[in-house]
Order: C-alpha cells, then sequence, then structure tokens
C-alpha cells in the first residue's frame, strides 16, 4: 500500500457511514485504513467492524482502546502502525470527493519536495455551506500560518516519515494538535493546498460545542502561536495574531454562544 488512511473515532455512530463511503469511492483504491475506536459508549464500534468486513482485514486495521485517551494520543497510536509512505488525515464526520486521493498522490509524486499538501473545502451545517479557500502556494501559506492554520485536518496528506521524525503530535496538546505539528513542520518541508473543493467538513459539531470548549481550544491558539512565533524569532509585528484568537477566548460565554447562533 503506498497510502495510509488515519481515522481516530468516539461516539461517532451517526455519521462514519458516510464517512467511509467517500473512501469506499475513491478512485484511487491502494491504501489502508487505520481505525481508532477510541472507547466509544455508542455503536462505533460495532459499525467499524461492518466497514472492516467490507473492506478486509487487511486494508483496515481496527484498534480499540480499552480506555479512552483522547484524540492526540490515539492518532499517535494510530501513526506507530503506519509503514505506508504517505497518511491522509479525515475525521468522523467528514468526507471527501472520489478523486481527492488520486489527486493529491499524483501531486505528491510529482513535487516529492512537498511534505504536507492540503485542499479547499466546504463547512457544512444544517444551516447553511460556506466553501473556504485557504492559501494555494507555499509562500502564501508561510506568510499566513502564524496567523491562522492555513490546512483543514480532513484535507490533508502528508509524509509519514517527515511526522514521525518530528515527533508526531505532541501529545501535551489537546486540542489544535494539527497547527502545532504543521508549525513545527515549517522548517523541514513545503507546504500546498490543492485549490479544489475535495473535502466536505460537518462542523456542527464545533458549531453546538460549549462555551467552555472554544475558550479553552481559543487559549490553545494562542500558546502555540506564541510558542513558534518566539522559536523562529518572528518579526515583533506577527504578535498582532493572537489578538483574534484571544478575544474570543477573553469574551464571556454569553457573547460566545451569540456568535455561534448567528454565524
Amino acid at each position: 500500500m503506498k497510502c495510509a488512511i488515519l481515522i481516530s473515532l468516539y461516539n461517532a455512530e451517526k455519521t462514519l457511514d458516510k464517512t467511509f463511503e467517500s473512501l469506499q469511492a475513491q478512485t484511487w483504491q491502494d491504501f489502508r485504513i487505520i481505525a481508532i475506536n477510541d472507547c466509544s459508549k455508542d455503536d462505533t464500534l460495532a459499525l467499524l467492524k461492518k466497514w472492516q468486513g467490507q473492506f478486509g482485514t487487511e486494508k483496515f486495521l481496527l484498534i480499540d482502546n480499552e480506555r479512552n485517551i483522547g484524540l492526540t494520543k490515539s492518532l499517535n497510536k494510530g501513526l506507530g502502525q503506519i509503514t505506508e509512505p504517505y497518511t491522509a488525515r479525515i475525521d468522523a464526520d467528514d468526507r471527501w470527493d472520489i478523486t481527492k486521493l488520486k489527486k493529491q498522490i499524483d501531486y505528491l509524486e510529482k513535487y516529492p519536495g512537498c511534505g504536507l499538501l492540503g485542499t479547499w473545502y466546504t463547512n457544512i451545517s444544517s444551516k447553511n455551506e460556506s466553501e473556504v479557500t485557504p492559501p494555494v502556494t507555499d509562500a502564501e501559506i508561510r506568510k499566513s500560518i502564524f496567523q491562522k492554520n492555513p490546512f483543514a485536518h480532513s484535507c490533508v496528506i502528508f509524509k509519514t516519515d517527515l511526522v514521525k521524525q518530528a515527533g508526531k503530535y505532541d501529545e501535551s496538546v489537546r486540542y489544535g494538535q494539527d497547527y502545532d505539528l504543521w508549525l513545527r513542520l515549517f522548517p523541514k518541508t513545503t507546504f500546498m493546498n490543492i485549490p479544489e473543493f475535495l473535502c466536505s467538513r460537518n462542523i456542527e459539531g464545533t458549531l453546538t460545542s460549549s462555551g467552555k470548549n472554544q475558550h479553552t481550544q481559543m487559549l490553545q491558539c494562542v500558546k502555540t502561536q506564541l510558542k513558534y512565533l518566539e522559536l523562529y524569532d518572528r518579526p515583533w509585528k506577527e504578535y498582532r495574531f493572537i489578538i483574534e484568537p484571544l478575544s474570543v477566548a477573553l469574551a464571556p460565554e454569553w457573547l460566545r454562544k451569540l456568535k455561534r447562533k448567528i454565524f
């Protein structure tokens, strides 16, 4: 197999079928699925066993955590089982366009200097759909990466050895572990986003997450930004990038709830 698809699931019975249907429909099938059930309390495990039966055990490795260890540690646990040169990430409530993997593998094979490749994507909620167009070229991404995460986690594919050599995901980071990893890769590789909408992200859970979670997520974002701004001795003007996530983190909970309802 040339690529592994890494997915960690917790209580995902309502959405995982559509996710795996999109993997089954990929036009490029030289992949192996590494699925970690993080001690779900619903029927996630039973559904994963059903999908393992459809793909076959050679193409679908199922890891069943005995206790809930969280997304970051689960991803690292899965990465430890991956020997394929490329690893693609997807979350349990997102879906891919059927051509996504083929287009990404073709690009990485053509441009071996690129170690992290994403795509444009669509955010979907019960209220609306919005297309998101992050920067495309390496230069554009490097210019903006200290301001906000230029990659959606379910969109990326990366060189497995590159991420392993960088230390995998930082297990001290509970939220935004992907953003921390991308910033760690900043001096080690080149970045790219394919300017096509190849991923659909279900953001319903994000929109309905508690104010406390959002507070914690935004504080982690600020912490990550400050860590790498200092590490890479970035110009002082870039420290202004912490203002937006910090203002969200410090806003009263009623205001954060109002913003989620409106947007």
